[in-house]
């Protein structure tokens, strides 16, 4: 393992902090708190945008930023938006155009808020949602029955559009329809059935670099941890680069450690193991 003293550290949510119910253990709340107390500062970094990210999260004391949907985004404490990397109107136009005649479920983020495709809303399952995120599907902000037109008319205010689609070959169509036909869009999947867009500049990596030139906080005093293919670039670039062992085989690569699972408190290990190694460093210091 690196040697550097780790000041910050960025964890996405669902798959990595959360467990597979979408709830947060006691344990790695405690390890969270710990971690801020020890003087950490803890970034909650997800693919979800500000409205729906989990309060029993945002509600922990110390906590003082989250990015959000999938690093278009960043917010402090207050709900205060203070960075952000909006899709460029020309690549919005484009993504539709390339899509037309193509029978798709659309979602789109606007200033935080999620509003999704009236029919994936309706019926969460028949689109791939597991069962412990209808609810999360059901409060999107707006059940839009023409998703194309809502994103056309907001093309200038986009933090991020998603396709939801379950036909894994239909999927790979679309994306590489998409990546060959465009240049502005970072292209990424937080779970199986999605293909998600944002800006180029505009992923957990960039997110996170911009977060540590605000806090003045060197990269390599950095740890990152995730599960899925959205989580690697930021694993990659951080200090110390950790996956939990449910994750996707692109985090896996990237990662220097790997930790237990979403499902056994594996963030709650990686915290236990960074501030061992940060007492250590103290000491040896």
């Amino acid at each position: 393992m690196k040697s550097k003293e780790i000041n910050l550290i960025a964890l996405d949510l669902d798959g990595t902090v959360l467990t597979d119910s979408n709830t947060l253990s006691d344990r790695v709340k405690r390890s969270l708190e710990k971690a801020i107390q020890c003087g950490i500062e803890v970034v909650a970094a997800s693919g979800r945008p500000y409205s729906s990210m989990p309060k029993n999260v945002l509600e922990i004391e110390g906590l003082n930023y989250s990015i959000t949907s999938n690093g278009a985004a960043v917010y402090d404490n207050s709900g205060r938006r203070i960075h952000s990397s909006l899709i460029s109107e020309n690549d919005v136009i484009k993504l539709l155009k390339i899509t037309e005649g193509h029978d798709l479920i659309f979602e789109a983020y606007v200033d935080g808020l999620t509003y999704t495709d009236s029919r994936y809303t309706a019926n969460p399952l028949k689109y791939g949602c597991s069962e412990a995120y209808v609810d999360y599907v059901k409060s999107s902000h707006g059940h839009i029955d023409n998703m194309r037109d809502f994103i056309y008319n907001h093309r200038k205010e986009l933090d991020s559009i998603e396709i939801i689609c379950t036909n894994a070959k239909k999927r790979a169509h679309i994306r590489q329809l998409i990546s060959d036909n465009t240049s502005g869009f970072y292209i990424t999947s937080s779970s199986e059935n999605f293909i998600e867009f944002m800006d180029k500049s505009a992923t957990k990596g960039t997110a996170v670099d911009w977060l540590c030139n605000h806090l003045d906080v060197s990269k390599e005093n950095t740890c990152a941890c995730g599960n899925a293919d959205n989580d690697a670039d930021m694993i990659e670039q951080a200090g110390l680069g950790a996956a939990v062992e449910n994750a996707s085989k692109l985090c896996l690569d990237c990662a220097d450690i790997i930790v237990p699972s979403n499902n056994s408190d594996g963030v709650a290990r990686l915290i236990e193991i960074i501030l061992d190694k940060n007492k250590q460093d103290s000491f040896l210091n």
